[in-house]
């Protein structure tokens, strides 16, 4: 399974909010609760993420 646990941990150890990063990505604050309470994602969203914070997509998934 793909997690995206290492997306929170990354925006609580950078201290960047939700709003935060909608407002750099594009995507909604809603999506990213769903993503956090779900798991549910889709690749574009991870893509738009991941230009906005200047990371890699290890970075922010993991294989568990």
């Amino acid at each position: 399974m793909i997690s995206i646990k290492p997306l929170f941990g990354f925006l609580a150890y950078h201290n960047i909010s939700y709003t935060e990063l909608s407002e750099k990505s594009g995507v909604s604050v809603p999506t990213l609760t769903k993503m956090k309470k779900t798991g549910e994602f889709t690749f574009s969203v991870i893509d738009k993420i991941c230009l906005a914070l200047n990371v890699n997509i290890k970075d922010i998934m993991r294989y568990e």
